[in-house]
């Protein structure tokens, strides 16, 4: 089987579950040594326990992204397990509130742009800083949103605490491109994820105003992130990785 990812160092935010845990399962099937990171420790340790019953076990820290400390902890224990870091996944998010923006309590909207924007920009800041020192290039993703580039009606705070990532992104490409450390953006649609599953109807409803007619798996997103962590997109950077059925240009 091939391992495109063999021996990297790879650290994926949010890995609890969707997104996230797909990024995991498949770095790690294509020979990532990883460290999973996410706030809701019993569903990390599932993630965990998946990653481990095919193959070596992933480095598991729960991890609020939202508190340095925190973080700071998370990239200690990447140095203690393995000594090195090659690529950061920063895909933690959340949804707190998907109706009107005059309906949006600041509460949801503090927690959205917390989790969103903050442990974003602390996640990838810090693994910034460690491939900086440590000089040898390496890779930094982050989960976006078509919404950022194709705004909906309703979660106001959601949508502008992506489209916040998106421009974080662009600004940090010429900023890292001198170390060798390329930037790039996931750009997921709607994706089949467990809480779009347990709405009665919506990815259906979804799909068929897509020009493909489907929504994403989230193993299609996850493959496309192994590739841009893999010395096969060496050249890759400030790239907008786009999976959404075409939602952004119908």
């Amino acid at each position: 089987m091939s391992a495109p990812l063999a021996g990297k160092v790879v650290v994926v935010t949010g890995a609890e579950s969707g997104i996230g845990r797909a990024i995991a399962t498949v770095c790690a099937v294509q020979g990532a040594r990883l460290c999973i990171a996410g706030i809701d420790a019993e569903r990390l340790a599932e993630t965990e326990a998946l990653i481990a019953a095919g193959g070596e076990a992933p480095l598991a820290v729960p991890t609020d992204i939202t508190d340095p400390d925190a973080i700071d902890r998370l990239y200690a224990a990447i140095d203690a397990r393995h000594g090195r870091l090659d690529g950061v996944v920063a895909n933690a998010g959340i949804i707190l509130h998907s109706g009107p923006m005059h309906e949006t309590s600041l509460d949801d909207w503090d927690r959205t742009i917390a989790t969103n924007l903050r442990g974003t920009f602390l996640t990838l800041r810090a693994g910034a800083r460690y491939l900086v020192e440590q000089g040898e290039g390496g890779s930094l993703l982050a989960t976006g949103s078509s919404t950022a580039v194709r705004p909906a009606a309703g979660g106001a705070a959601y949508i502008a605490s992506k489209g916040a990532v998106h421009a974080l992104m662009r600004a940090v490409v010429s900023e890292l491109g001198p170390h060798g450390i390329r930037v790039n953006l996931i750009v997921p649609g709607q994706t089949a994820t467990p809480p779009l599953q347990r709405i009665p109807g919506f990815l259906e409803q979804a799909a068929a105003k897509l020009p493909l007619g489907r929504v994403a798996e989230p193993e299609e997103i996850a493959r496309l992130v192994a590739f841009a962590l893999s010395d096969a997109a060496p050249s890759m950077t400030g790239a907008l990785l786009t999976v959404d059925s075409g939602r952004t240009t119908s």
